[in-house]
């Protein structure tokens, strides 16, 4: 599985530099289309390419585990007469031949479903051993895929509005399949694994996690911002948020530096930077650990004492440039005799 997933990586990869190739042939590009005739001249059928048989074995491979996991394992135990034996088949031969089915469908050439089903069946016999092997499902797939390909003829460049809002309904429809089957495959057949050995599954951790100190606290957080929200509105909220997240490190540097609360007056800044710089420099201690840490927070502090000091710069130009805007203007009236 996690070769598969590195080697589907791989091909999104590659398949970046190949976008206008790809959109060439989706739009039936007249050069695109002179390519093709060409080559369905010189070969009877398509070529044999590595890369697509690749894709078809790793898009297979994933799409034959989503469909396998899409069912919690324990409704396939508790069912009787063999049906959990049946689904572990059905499952990973139809999410095999889909995979396979829409890795060889794309560009000028075409597969039949039926051949990608029938190849992938042929792997029944491997699925239904004690320790199943999944891959059979999709390598026997492709191999049918690759001995049944053709050349695609039929399709036409999509034209109107109507043709684009299909491909997006399409899409979207498509997306959100493939999307519900990893959230069914991750919320039901995965473990979280806790700090003595013990596996949990998702689905009891995640009701566990709603029932939590840290759930409990947080949701309490947010319904008191909620309301002081709704008292002091939401422009007051947004900056209580912003002073709270500390964007400028000025509450971070009067914390280093000792100060109670967030201001300090600045005649104060300078001697407590001077103090606790000289207390504080490496060279009082002795020991290489001692002195390791006396550096660290020598940093810390010349940092903090550096972002006072920039903050105050700022205030200064700001006030400077507030008197100056709010300076009456010079009287230009002429005196007239």
């Amino acid at each position: 599985m996690t070769v598969s997933t590195c080697g589907m990586h791989c091909g999104w990869f590659r398949d970046l530099w190949r976008l206008p190739e790809y959109l060439y042939q989706a739009n039936r590009d007249p050069r695109v289309r002179a390519v093709f005739r060409a080559r369905r001249d010189a070969y009877a059928q398509p070529p044999w390419k590595i890369v697509r048989f690749a894709g078809q074995m790793f898009i297979g491979t994933i799409m034959a585990h989503l469909f396998r996991l899409a069912i919690p394992e324990f409704v396939l135990d508790n069912m009787e007469n063999g049906m959990d034996q049946v689904f572990k088949v059905i499952l990973p031969v139809m999410g095999a031949a889909t995979g396979v089915s829409l890795v060889s469908n794309i560009g000028f050439q075409k597969v039949a479903f039926k051949w990608c089903i029938l190849g992938a069946a042929i792997s029944t016999p491997w699925l239904l051993l004690e320790s199943p092997s999944i891959v059979c499902a999709p390598l026997f797939a492709s191999l049918m895929a690759n001995y049944k390909r053709e050349w695609d003829i039929e399709k036409e460049p999509p034209t109107g509005v109507c043709n684009f809002i299909k491909r997006v309904i399409v899409l979207t429809l498509c997306g959100c399949i493939y999307l519900s089957l990893w959230t069914s495959a991750i919320y039901f057949n995965m473990h979280v694994t806790t700090s003595d050995g013990m596996r949990v599954p998702v689905y009891e951790a995640v009701g566990n996690f709603f029932e939590s100190p840290a759930w409990k606290d947080f949701k309490k957080t947010m319904n008191e911002l909620y309301e002081f929200c709704q008292v002091n509105g939401w422009d007051t909220c947004y900056q209580h948020l912003i002073e709270h997240l500390d964007p400028t490190g000025e509450s971070h540097a009067y914390k280093v530096l000792g100060f109670e609360g967030v201001t300090a007056h600045p005649d104060e800044i300078q001697p407590r930077c001077r103090k606790l710089s000289r207390q504080f420099h490496p060279d009082k201690f002795k020991t290489a650990a001692e002195k390791l840490a006396a550096q660290e927070k020598f940093i810390e502090i010349q940092r903090a004492c550096d972002t006072l000091n920039e903050m105050r710069k700022r205030r200064a130009e700001k006030n400077m440039k507030s008197d100056t805007t709010k300076a009456p203007p010079k009287d230009r009236r002429k005196t007239e005799f």
